[in-house]
């Protein structure tokens, strides 16, 4: 029986087109969309459009894939100099000309927006273009497409495996290495939000050392951990609640990490960029301004490390993740 209701993707791109359409009234849309928070309802759409294009090998998706991505990228840049700006400025150490690095920067992203929701048209009617376009994608949401969906997120797990398996948990780079696998650990826990209730979460056996590692009062209680209720007339997918629960814990304490491994970058390169020094001299001087010790970098490798080897290979938090 087909749930005629029932469609993430409408979701998210019914929530995207009103946010356009507001934007597309607005001097600077791109600015306006920022603020209004567009990027949520397309990181969802590019989560959804990444995890059936792996299930599917569909045009559409990859094509919209790519669309979603950019955009959201974009966003993602403005957000991260707006908000390490707003950041700084509550340092009096940091100078008002290097904090104007980072306005600049956000300012310049923001048009690169404007100019990309202009040429792309994404001001028009373009969600409706898309809509149009998924409904000739015909979908029951029975046990045959729930299987094809847990398949291609099994087969991510088992990549993300065999990621740490290659660098042995030893991680030498922090963008390459540490935030590469965060994001690909960060699609899974995404997937189970964006499916609209197509994860739903069961309790199995008991894991003693996952509940007093893992399930502290701040994990649990986070909105992003809240699933959507099951739809009616539709199959789902399982994921161990202890272990959906560790994962969300082991994301947010390695994107800590890479946060503050990521201010020192950007904070140096401001510096560089800014004042008359070498980047030995503007590095040196990004650790003193944030209070940081020098061997920051090697610190959060360690930890991160650490982190990755316990979670996954001695707790086993993505074994049996997905039921």
């Amino acid at each position: 029986m087909k749930n005629l209701s029932f469609n993430p993707f409408l979701h998210y791109s019914e929530q995207l087109q009103a946010l356009l359409t507001k934007a597309a009234g607005h001097d600077n849309p791109a600015l306006w969309l920022y603020k209004n928070d567009a990027r949520a309802p397309l990181f969802m759409l590019e989560a959804l459009t990444r995890l059936h294009n792996k299930a599917f090998d569909e045009k559409l998706f990859d094509k919209w894939n790519k669309r979603f991505k950019k955009l959201e990228d974009l966003f993602g840049q403005i957000d991260l100099y707006d908000s390490l700006g707003t950041e700084f400025k509550k340092n009096k150490k940091i100078p008002k000309d290097v904090i104007k690095y980072f306005t600049v920067n956000a300012a310049n992203y923001t048009e690169k927006c404007n100019q990309r929701l202009r040429e792309k048209d994404w001001l028009s009617d373009k969600m409706k273009s898309f809509n149009y376009k998924l409904s000739e994608f015909a979908v029951e949401y029975n046990k045959e497409y729930a299987d094809e969906l847990k398949f291609s997120m099994t087969d991510e797990v088992d990549a993300i495996l065999n990621f740490g398996l290659k660098y042995n948990y030893e991680f030498t780079k922090v963008e390459e290495q540490v935030h590469e696998l965060r994001r690909k650990l960060r699609w899974i826990s995404i997937y189970a939000q964006a499916l609209q209730g197509i994860v739903q979460l069961k309790k199995s056996a008991k894991n003693k050392k996952t509940e007093i590692n893992y399930l502290t009062k701040e994990t649990l209680a986070s909105p992003f951990n809240k699933l959507p209720v099951q739809p009616k007339n539709v199959s789902v997918i399982e994921f161990d609640h202890n272990s959906f629960f560790a994962l969300s814990w082991l994301i947010n304490q390695l994107g800590s990490l890479k946060d503050s491994a990521l201010k020192v970058q950007l904070l140096k390169d401001a510096l560089y960029i800014s004042e008359n020094v070498t980047e030995e001299e503007a590095i040196e001087k990004a650790h003193s301004l944030l209070g940081y010790k020098k061997t920051l970098e090697a610190d959060v490798l360690k930890e991160a490390s650490q982190l990755l080897k316990t979670s996954i290979v001695k707790d086993k938090i993505l074994d049996h993740l997905i039921l």
